[in-house]
């Protein structure tokens, strides 16, 4: 997966109910354990924040540790 501002752009677009099941999708494709982040929808606005502020080397890295999760045929 790739990220890049286009990308980030289109999921701070969402409402909070649909970033939310990004996230949850994302982490169930990659195998990721989201338990001990407590994502829910009142905290998006914290996620919002971190996507906003991070800059190109940060999600370079993001997508670099999604490309290389087990992501589920």
């Amino acid at each position: 997966m790739q990220f890049d501002r286009k990308a980030l752009d289109r999921l701070l677009m969402l409402n909070d109910k649909q970033l939310e099941q990004v996230v949850r999708k994302l982490a169930t494709d990659y195998g990721l354990d989201l338990t001990t982040l407590n994502v829910n929808t009142t905290n998006m606005q914290e996620l919002r924040r971190a996507l906003r502020h991070a800059d190109d080397s940060t999600l370079r890295n993001l997508g670099e540790q999604l490309k290389n999760g087990r992501l589920k045929p």
